[in-house]
């Protein structure tokens, strides 16, 4: 990490004025009072100073901890101040809510009309805990957000902030989207604090509408709206590095303040930290020993680092991502300095606190975060940025670690005045060294010294133009200020909105576009087939010679709580004890154990790798990028082929309406750069058109890009006129780059063409897709009627069923075939209980369980295995290993819940499909069953299934529809 630098090397006359001499500010005029005075009311909180206390292990957190945001630190006080002057009265405002004192309070936040503020506070009484409550400048009223006490008390509520469209964020571990977690507790936890994740929520001023936006096992805390209406807010986690090779003398005393390795870990290492962040130290291998805990085997240790960064989400919870700071500050003492509540700037940038979690004055230097132009600390965004990632904002050098002389003293809360005059208004302690008692000097230097006097923090005005800082609110006892703000109205603030598209789609719908699938993190992934350029080329590469050609739009769903917990505690389903072992929630979610989905829309991938994919707005969605019929081109195995990285979004997206969400390709997680900031243009593997006006090379030369750079996508829609997005009803290509394009490539797999149950709630979405129309399979609805339906055997003209030779335990076959067929003893399709075990349908288990197994012989060939357990000792893989290790055994079965492409066993029996290839393991006799499955499931079937296949292969995808077993 850099260090917080300061352009001043000298105190103007005014801000040299030592607390010992501030009093005679107090309460009377003076020619300094026009420069801090202000109309506006303004608040803070102060506390009684707290002991930092021991810190022995990396899991012991000290008060006022952002990683512990459910501490209860009683003798706080939230004061407030009708204007900011000297000689102004200030109140307790919740002094006679609580019954007097014993109340902990933080994170205040003001409303963008700056007439009310939001704030945390945690009362006396036992059972409580943290609540929000709101206070009214004009009327001096306080009330609570929730005012009913079990619906208030039914999580730690802290962190609240206004959005702009009138509502407040805050953080909770009530996670609400996991419903009365009073009943089952499913919430995600933090495991090393053995506490609930705190998470992002959203709530109406009156207590209505109360929604999560943030889910996953950190703590979300300190949001605050930035004008153009996103939340900004820091995100808590932790990185794990197993240590194998610490010895007994670097573990034999692992105390977090003084082991003797290093230092860098705390209070106790003196003077072996650097002043302010010029050099923080890099930890060894032996300091991370040393600091290490235990790990799973008497040969590993653990060490443990814990990650702050900004983060980013719109408030209906779509587009997160992360805004600034990185891991590029890990293995250093640097990793413990941390923001405090980020503030927005009017120029887009942020303003916080920075400090180290283990100073015990509990301050550290204002500092602003130039995020408009930095992804994180030396991680500019282009080459042409000059200046700092993070810079102070105070006069003076800040030191901020524990046990530092600080020649500038600490600051501990900040907030802009925000009338255009640069001022702030902050918490400040001056560093001051005592002689027998006495308050001597102001400190100097920057080496560590034993006769560090107390601190006394009080609130200051700094104006960083002049050079000054002028005391406002003087503290007569040790004491300190955690919160500042100040009443002002925000005319800058305006609801979220996002980049409005020019395309005229119908209402209630949304557009994102990609620039490449074949861009990596601004790397051109398709070289080895000679690159974008190459791809995008029809008279090098045809339609049919890409694998990638559609992205799938899925509505994301997930279970509701309450059904989640019957699931868990159904008697037959999940007994406590007897024979049969619980299921979970397999009768919700089947052999793939992914979440729910519905299929939303698809839209053709451009020979460019581009897409512009129309999207229902204001729902949660996810895209993956499938091939010519429907399958998710992650899974394929074939040598040589590049874009495994293809996997379906990570995170969901959310759209406004008419918004356009742009992103320029596909991003590896482990690359630590923010990739979904809309504010930053990245570079891009896609070159783009070669100039504007002018057509693709070698392409139809009817379509023309509007401008330079512009994707195919981009010119293809400015060229008809409209999107080629299609519904989820329907997957169809048609070739428009081609010179000239070639009809005879075109084809359409519609739902409307199954004779079985289509996936639509609301038939007319066949023929009139609309942005409320959604696809959702559930199996015993929509595929078991595939095995069930009669139809025409291609090759023999009589009417079969799959049921037919793969007789079902009620018998069902066509009468037509005059019952035809017989009993298979491998696969049975009926829709009955399984004798395999009686709560799943028979022909479900039998589609996932492995029936046969194999082993491949010292020649190379595959052999059927008849008796695994004494044939196999080196064990069985999966039926999704490509490549299982030599002499271990390979379990087969008919259908994976990991996806379509590792089915292979089942597709290959009736489509030509070389993607998965790979999966499929030719024996005698293979070809002649795949002759006589081939052509008899059609491709709306075949498409459907691949769909089903892929969302993880549920029973329901509908929770709606779930039926509990009769008792």
């Amino acid at each position: 990490m850099s260090t917080s630098r300061n352009p001043w090397l000298q105190l103007g006359l005014a801000g040299i004025v030592l607390l010992g001499l501030s009093g005679c500010f107090e309460g009377e005029r003076s020619e300094s009072e026009e420069a801090i005075a202000s109309d506006r009311p303004f608040a803070y909180v102060v506390r009684d100073f707290p002991a930092m206390g021991e810190t022995s292990s990396v899991d012991d957190r000290p008060p006022l901890d952002p990683r512990a945001p459910y501490q209860f630190n009683p003798g706080a006080r939230i004061m407030v101040r009708d204007r900011i002057a000297l000689n102004t009265s200030e109140r307790d405002i919740m002094a006679d809510y609580f019954g007097g004192a014993g109340y902990d309070v933080k994170d205040v936040d003001i409303a963008p009309d700056g007439e009310r503020m939001v704030f945390a506070a945690h009362g006396p009484a036992d059972g409580a805990t943290w609540n929000i409550f709101e206070y009214t400048f004009g009327s001096g009223q306080v009330r609570r957000i929730f005012a009913a006490d079990e619906v208030a008390n039914l999580g730690n509520d802290t962190n609240p902030a206004y959005t702009n469209e009138g509502r407040i964020v805050f953080s909770s571990d009530r996670q609400a989207g996991r419903g009365d977690w009073r009943l089952l507790d499913l919430r995600e936890y933090l495991a090393d604090f053995a506490e609930p994740a705190s998470l992002l929520h959203t709530v109406n001023p009156d207590g209505t509408g109360l929604a999560q936006i943030s889910f996953g096992e950190f703590h979300d805390i300190e949001p605050s709206t930035m004008d153009d209406g996103q939340i900004v807010f820091i995100r808590f986690g932790r990185l794990y590095e197993t240590l194998e090779d610490c010895t007994l003398d670097q573990i034999d005393d692992p105390n977090f303040n003084t082991h003797p390795h290093g230092g860098g870990y705390g209070q106790g290492n003196g003077n072996g930290f650097p002043s302010g962040l010029e050099e923080p130290k890099d930890w060894t291998e032996a300091d991370k020993c040393g600091a290490s805990l235990e790990g799973e085997t008497a040969d590993e240790r653990v060490f443990v680092e814990d990650v702050f960064s900004l983060y980013r989400i719109t408030p209906s919870g779509g587009n997160m991502h992360r805004y600034f700071g990185s891991l590029s500050e890990e293995f250093s003492d640097a990793s413990f300095i941390h923001y405090m509540d980020p503030i927005p700037l009017p120029d887009g940038n942020l303003v916080t606190i920075m400090r180290h979690i283990y100073n015990p004055i509990y301050g550290g230097d204002v500092v602003k975060i130039n995020s408009k132009n930095f992804f994180a600390v030396d991680f500019p965004i282009d080459e042409s940025v000059i200046g700092e990632a993070e810079e102070s904002m105070t006069p003076g050098l800040v030191n901020f670690y524990p046990n530092q002389v600080s020649p500038s003293g600490w600051y501990s809360a900040v907030a802009p005045y925000g009338d255009g005059s640069g001022r702030l208004l902050a918490a400040w302690a001056q560093c001051l060294t005592v002689d027998g008692g006495n308050i001597a000097e102001a400190c100097e230097g920057a080496s560590t010294v034993d006769n560090l006097g107390d601190p006394q923090f009080g609130v200051w005005m700094i104006d960083p133009d002049t050079n000054t800082r002028l005391p406002v609110v003087r503290s007569d006892r040790q004491s300190l200020y955690t919160d500042v703000v100040i009443g002002n109205r925000n005319d800058q603030a305006e609801p979220y909105s996002g980049t409005r598209n020019d395309l005229n789609l119908e209402e209630n719908t949304a557009v994102f576009h990609i620039r490449s699938i074949y861009d990596l993190d601004g790397a051109d992934m398709a070289e080895s087939d000679g690159g974008i350029v190459t791809l995008r080329d029809p008279s090098l590469t045809h339609p049919n010679d890409r694998s990638e050609r559609f992205i799938r739009v899925l509505g994301k769903r997930s279970i509701p709580a309450e059904l989640e917990q019957l699931i868990l505690t159904d008697p037959v389903w999940n007994p406590e004890s007897g024979p049969r072992p619980p299921m979970g929630l397999v009768p919700m979610l089947g052999s793939g154990g992914r979440g729910l989905f519905d299929v939303l829309s698809y839209s053709m991938v451009e020979p460019d790798g581009s897409a512009m994919v129309k999207v229902p707005a204001e729902t949660e969605l996810t895209f993956e990028v499938v091939n010519r019929y429907g399958k998710r081109v992650d899974l394929i195995a074939e040598p040589g082929y590049n874009y495994n990285y293809l996997i379906q979004h990570p995170t969901k997206l959310l759209l406004e309406n008419g918004e356009e969400l742009r992103c320029y390709g596909c991003h590896d997680p482990e690359v630590d750069i923010p990739h979904a900031r809309t504010d930053v243009e990245l570079a891009s593997a896609n070159p783009g058109a070669p100039g504007d006006a002018m057509p693709f090379p070698n392409a139809n030369p009817a379509i023309v890009a509007f401008k330079w750079q512009d994707t195919m996508a981009q010119a293809l829609a400015e060229s008809l006129g409209y999107l080629t997005s299609t519904g989820g009803d329907t997957l169809a290509f048609e070739d428009h780059w081609g010179n000239p394009p070639d009809d005879g490539l075109s084809f359409s797999i519609g739902y409307s063409e199954l004779t079985t149950p289509a996936p639509v709630a609301d038939a007319s979405c066949l023929t009139d897709w609309r942005p409320d129309c959604k696809a959702t399979i559930n199996y015993m609805e929509h595929i078991q009627p595939i095995w069930e339906a009669c139809r025409i055997d291609p090759v023999s003209n009589d009417t079969v069923s799959c049921q037919g030779c793969h007789r079902a335990a009620e018998s069902r076959v066509c009468a037509a075939a005059g019952g035809g067929g017989g009993a298979s003893t491998n696969l049975l399709l009926g829709r009955g209980n399984s004798s395999w075990d009686d709560r799943q349908p028979e022909s479900y288990v039998q589609l996932f369980e492995p029936d046969y197994y194999l082993k491949q012989g010292a020649d190379g060939d595959w052999v059927e295995v008849t008796d695994p357990d004494t044939q196999c000792p080196d064990g069985i893989q999966g039926d999704m290993t490509v490549l299982p290790d030599p002499g271990v055994c390979f379990s087969r079965r008919l259908m994976s819940g990991r996806g379509a492409i590792a089915s292979a066993r089942f597709f290959t029996l009736f489509d030509q499909d070389p993607d998965d290839n790979a999966y499929e393991v030719e024996l005698p006799g293979t070809d002649a069953i795949r002759q006589s499955h081939m052509g008899l499931l059609s491709q709306a079937e075949l498409r459907l299934l691949a769909e089903w296949l892929d969302a993880g292969a549920h029973y329901y995808n509908d929770p709606d529809k779930l039926e509990f077993p009769t008792p």
